[in-house]
C-alpha cells in the first residue's frame, strides 16, 4: 500500500502527456511534444546507424561522419551551422553509440523553426574531400587519446573487447588509430549514402512551439532526403560463452579499475526491467548493496556502481569500481559474492520499495529539461518503436516482485556468463590468473536450489529573527522540489595550515545525525525517493537535496538535521579520510584538472584559490573530529546561511514549516578575516609538470575582473567570442589548423577574485604552436574591432545558454543562494542579461588591451 501511494504522484506526472507523430512521404519519422511552459526547444535527429554497423574496413567511420557533418554543408561553409546555433543562444552537439548516431541542439523557443532547418542542412554530406577529412581525423585521434587517458573508459572498452569476440559491440566506437588511418573520402561517401536516408532517421522535437506550424516546417525542411531503404542491420551473433573471459592490462595510472560484466539480453527482452532494477539495488546510491558492503563496509574500493547496457543486440550488466591494485582480487570476490547472493536471497520489501521509488524518480528527472525529454523519446522509439514506452516500462517495473528479481538473477548471473577487465598500474608485479578467477567465481556461485517579499522575478524572500535568509520559488511543472543551503566558506577561508578542511566537512555532513546513523540516513533519504549531498567550492560550503513534493516535510527534517546537527562519527570520518586521500593520490591522473590547478597555483601565488579543494595529505591526515565539527559550527551559524527551495511547493505553507523548524537556531556571531589580495602579475610565469598523459594540456591566462566588478560582462562576452563551436579558437585552432580536439576560453566567475584563461589539449609536439596561436587570437582582439554581427551572436549565445542552464530546479536554487550570499540579489538573472546587452565592440578591444597583455601572463603545461 505504501509503495503504491509513494509511486502514484511520480508515475502519474511522468505519464501525463503523450507525444505526437508525423511520417513524411519519404519515410522520415518525426516525434513531436509541445511543452508550452518551456523557454527553449530541443531538436534531435536519430540516425539508425552506429559503430556496430560498420564493415571490417570502416572502424570509427560512423563517428568520423558525425564530425564531418558538424563542419556544415557546402552552402553554409565549414563550421558555420554550429556557430549559428550558438549565435542564436543555443547549444549543439552529437554523439555516436554502438547502435545510433544522434545530432541534438537546444535553442530559445523563438528559434524553433530555424533549429529544424539547421539540423536538416547538417544531414547533407558537405563536399569537403580528402584534405578536410584528414584534418577531422586528426581531431578524432586527439579525442581517442583523451579516451586513452581516462582509466574508467579504458577499462570499460577492455571489458567489451573481452565480452564480444565476434559481435561488433566489442569494437571501439571511435575506431583505432590504424582503422582511422584507412578511412578515405570514398568510404565516407558510400557510408553516408547507405545509411543517411529518410527511412533510417527519426526527428524528435520537444519544446514551446505551435505543433501544426512545426509539422509544416518539417515537411518543407526534410523533404529533400532520399527515401532509399536502409540495408538490413545484419550483425554476426556472439557464440555461446562457456567460461569467464578475462582481460587484464597495465596502463600508466596510479589506481586500478575493475569492470565486471554479465551477458544480458536486448532492451526489448522480458527480463530487462528486472535487470535494471537489480542494477539499482546492487549499485545505485550510497545505500546500495555494493556501496554499503564493498565500499563503505569492507573498504575494498574507492567508488563502485552498477548499470545495464541494453541495446538492439544482447548487452551487458556492468559493475565498475576503482580499486587499489593490491585489493583487486579481494574486491572482485566481495563483488561476486553480492551478485550471486541475489540468486538465492529474496530482496526485502523495504529494499524493493526504495528501488521502485528511486528508479521511478529518474524518469521524472529526465523530464526537467526539454532535451532530457527528447532524449528519452528518441531512445524509446529507436529501441521499442514507441516514443511513449515509459508508461509501459514503468508498469512493468511496478509489477516486479522479489521472486521475479531472483529469477532474473538466476538466469544471467552465472560464471559462464561472466566477463571482466582489470586495469592496473604499469609497475604492478603480480597479476591475477584468469583460471583462478574462474575458480573463485564458481566457488562463490551458490547452486540454484518572517516577513516575506516577492521580487519581480517571482522569488519570495524572508529573513528569520536569527538572520537566516529564505528564498522560495513555486514551480508546479513537476512533482519534485530542490533544496539548497549555503554559507560563505570553501577555499576562500583556507590557508596552508587547513587546506582541504571544507571539502572534508562537506563530505561528512551526510554521514550521521543525532537521530540517524550514516546507514539509516542514506536509507531514509532513498526510501523517500530523494537525494542529499554536501559540496565545497571556491567560496561556499553547501548542502543540496531533492525530494518528491509529497515527501517534502519529511525530507526537510532530514535535510536540516544534516545541515545543522551532523555528528561526524569517528568510523565514518576515517572512511571518508581514506577516500579523500585516495582521491589525492589519483589526481595526478586527471590531466585536464591537473593543468587547471597548476595554472591557479601559478597565477594565485598568495591567494587561497591556488590550493587544491581536497587539500594535501599532510593536512587531511591531521584533521580531527573536533576540528571538523568546530569549523562546521562556525560556518553554519544561522545568520550566515541562505536557504533556497524551488519546485512544487505552496509558498505560504512552506514558510510556516521553515519558521517552525529553523527559528529556534541561535546566532553565534563568529566573523572571518578576508584572505590577502592577489599580487599583481608583473611578468611572464611558466609552470610545467610532467605526466604520463598522451596529450599535452595547456592553460594560459591572466588576472581579470571579479564578478560584480567593472568589465565583468565584457569579459564574459569576450570569452564567448573565443569559445564554442563557432568561436574564434575553435575555428582557427581546431578546424583550420587541426591542433586540438578541445580548446576554449574560460573565466573564474567568482565575486572575490577573477581570472580569464584559455585551455587546450594538443599533441605534445604542438605546444608552442598552440601557445602562439592563442596569443595571435588575443592580438587580433586588441587590434581589430569585432563586427556588430559577431558581437550580437556572442551575446545571444551567452544569454541563451544561461536560460538553458537555469531549466532545473536544482540549478536555480543553487544560483539563488550564491547570488544572495554575495549581494547580487534575487533578480541577478535579469541584471546579467542587461549587462551583457550593454557590451560594445569598443569595450572588447579595451578589455583585451587592458587585461590581456601578451608579455605578462601565467602559462601551465601538463604533458609527457
Amino acid at each position: 500500500l505504501f509503495l503504491f501511494f509513494s509511486l502514484l504522484p511520480l508515475v502519474a506526472h511522468v505519464s501525463s502527456a503523450r507525444s505526437d507523430a508525423l511520417v513524411l512521404p519519404n519515410g522520415l519519422k518525426t516525434i513531436i511534444k509541445e511543452v508550452p511552459s518551456a523557454a527553449v526547444t530541443a531538436v534531435q535527429v536519430w540516425v539508425g546507424v552506429g559503430s556496430a554497423d560498420e564493415a571490417g574496413a570502416e572502424g570509427g567511420l560512423a563517428h568520423v561522419l558525425e564530425h564531418l557533418l558538424f563542419r556544415g554543408s557546402s552552402e553554409k561553409g565549414t563550421g558555420k551551422l554550429a556557430g549559428e546555433v550558438e549565435n542564436l543562444g543555443g547549444t549543439i552537439n552529437g554523439f555516436t553509440s554502438r547502435d545510433h548516431t544522434v545530432y541534438h541542439l537546444v535553442l530559445p523557443a523563438l528559434h524553433s523553426m530555424r533549429g529544424l532547418e539547421i539540423l536538416a542542412q547538417m544531414m547533407q554530406l558537405p563536399a569537403l574531400g580528402e584534405p578536410e577529412l584528414r584534418k577531422e581525423i586528426q581531431v578524432v585521434l586527439e579525442e581517442f587519446k583523451q579516451g586513452q587517458d581516462n582509466p574508467r573508459a579504458r577499462a570499460t572498452s577492455a571489458l567489451f573487447r573481452a565480452a564480444y569476440k565476434v559481435h561488433p559491440y566489442g569494437r571501439p566506437v571511435l575506431g583505432t588509430p590504424e582503422s582511422l588511418g584507412r578511412i578515405t573520402w570514398e568510404l565516407v561517401s558510400r557510408f553516408y549514402r547507405r545509411w543517411y536516408s529518410a527511412r533510417n532517421m527519426t526527428v524528435v522535437v520537444v519544446g514551446n512551439f505551435e505543433t501544426e506550424l512545426l509539422k509544416q516546417q518539417i515537411r518543407k525542411t526534410f523533404a529533400f532526403l532520399p527515401d532509399d531503404e536502409p540495408p538490413s542491420r545484419s550483425r554476426p551473433a556472439e557464440p555461446p560463452q562457456e567460461k569467464p573471459r578475462v582481460n587484464i592490462l597495465k596502463a600508466p595510472f596510479r589506481q586500478g579499475q575493475l569492470v565486471v560484466g554479465f551477458n544480458i539480453p536486448t532492451a526489448t527482452a522480458r527480463d530487462t526491467p528486472a535487470l535494471d532494477l537489480l542494477a539499482f539495488i546492487l549499485g545505485r546510491g550510497e545505500s546500495s548493496r555494493l556501496a554499503e558492503r564493498v565500499k563503505t563496509g569492507a573498504g575494498l574500493v574507492n567508488s563502485i556502481s552498477a548499470s545495464t547496457y541494453s541495446g538492439n543486440d544482447p548487452g551487458q550488466f556492468l559493475i565498475q569500481a576503482q580499486v587499489d591494485p593490491g585489493k583487486s582480487v579481494e574486491a572482485l570476490r566481495a563483488i561476486l559474492k553480492e551478485v550471486y547472493r541475489l540468486r538465492e536471497e529474496a530482496v526485502s520489501r523495504p529494499e524493493l520499495n526504495r528501488a521502485y521509488v528511486n528508479y521511478s524518480r529518474t524518469f521524472v528527472e529526465r523530464k526537467e529539461t526539454v532535451e532530457g525529454q527528447a532524449r528519452q523519446l528518441g531512445a524509446f522509439y529507436s529501441l521499442y518503436g514507441d516514443p511513449d514506452h515509459d508508461q509501459t516500462y514503468l508498469r512493468a517495473i511496478r509489477q516486479l516482485d522479489a521472486e521475479a528479481l531472483r529469477s532474473a538473477a538466476r538466469a544471467y548471473f552465472r560464471t559462464e556468463n561472466l566477463s571482466l577487465s582489470l586495469l592496473v598500474p604499469e609497475e604492478t608485479a603480480s597479476l591475477p590468473d584468469p583460471q583462478d578467477i574462474a575458480k573463485m567465481s564458481r566457488s562463490l556461485e551458490i547452486p540454484t536450489t518572517r516577513k516575506a517579499v516577492r521580487s519581480d522575478s517571482g522569488v519570495v524572500k524572508a529573513t528569520l529573527e536569527n538572520g537566516l535568509r529564505i528564498l522560495l520559488v513555486e514551480n508546479r511543472r513537476l512533482p519534485v522540489v530542490s533544496i539548497h543551503a549555503g554559507a560563505i566558506g570553501g577555499l576562500f577561508l583556507e590557508d596552508q595550515s587547513n587546506n582541504g578542511i571544507h571539502n572534508f566537512v562537506a563530505s561528512m555532513m551526510t554521514q550521521g545525525t543525532p537521530r540517524l546513523t550514516s546507514a539509516q540516513l542514506v536509507h531514509e533519504v532513498e526510501h523517500l525517493g530523494g537525494m542529499l549531498s554536501g559540496a565545497s567550492g571556491n567560496n561556499t560550503l553547501s548542502l543540496t537535496g531533492t525530494f518528491p513534493s509529497h515527501q517534502l516535510e519529511k525530507g526537510l527534517e532530514i535535510f536540516f538535521q544534516a545541515l545543522f546537527h551532523p555528528t561526524f562519527p569517528e568510523e565514518q570520518l576515517e572512511k571518508k579520510r581514506r577516500e579523500i586521500l585516495a582521491s589525492i593520490d589519483n589526481r595526478e591522473e586527471r590531466f585536464r584538472t591537473l593543468a587547471y590547478r597548476l595554472f591557479y597555483e601559478t597565477l594565485f601565488r598568495n591567494h587561497p584559490y591556488r590550493f587544491y579543494p581536497a587539500g594535501q595529505k599532510e593536512q587531511v591526515t591531521r584533521f580531527s573530529r573536533e576540528t571538523l565539527l568546530s569549523q562546521h559550527q562556525k560556518i553554519f551559524s544561522p545568520e550566515r546561511v541562505v536557504l533556497a527551495i524551488v519546485g512544487d511547493i505552496d509558498v505560504e505553507n512552506t514558510l510556516r514549516i521553515l519558521e517552525g523548524k529553523l527559528s529556534p537556531l541561535r546566532r553565534q556571531g563568529i566573523g572571518f578575516s578576508l584572505p590577502p589580495a592577489q599580487d599583481e602579475l608583473q611578468e611572464l610565469r611558466v609552470n610545467k609538470k610532467s605526466s604520463r598523459s598522451r596529450q599535452a594540456h595547456l592553460v594560459l591566462g591572466f588576472p581579470a575582473p571579479a564578478r560584480g566588478q567593472d568589465n565583468y560582462f565584457t569579459m564574459r562576452v569576450l570569452q564567448t567570442i573565443l569559445s564554442r563551436f563557432g568561436g574564434r579558437l575553435f575555428v582557427e585552432l581546431r578546424d583550420r589548423q587541426a591542433l586540438a580536439y578541445s580548446v576554449g576560453a574560460f573565466s573564474l566567475p567568482d565575486p572575490l577574485q577573477g581570472a580569464f584563461g584559455i585551455y587546450a589539449a594538443t599533441d605534445p609536439a604542438n605546444v608552442e604552436k598552440m601557445r602562439e596561436g592563442i596569443l595571435a587570437e588575443i592580438r587580433r582582439l586588441q587590434t581589430e574591432e569585432i563586427s556588430s554581427e559577431e558581437l550580437d551572436r556572442a551575446k545571444n549565445y551567452l544569454i541563451g545558454n544561461r536560460l538553458i542552464a537555469r531549466q532545473t530546479n536544482a540549478s536555480r536554487a543553487s544560483g539563488l543562494v550564491y547570488n544572495e550570499l554575495f549581494g547580487f540579489g534575487t533578480d541577478y538573472e535579469r541584471s546579467f542579461q542587461e549587462g551583457v546587452k550593454k557590451v560594445t565592440a569598443t569595450d572588447i578591444v579595451k578589455f583585451a588591451r587592458g587585461y590581456l597583455p601578451l608579455d605578462r601572463y601565467a602559462l601551465a603545461v601538463v604533458g609527457p
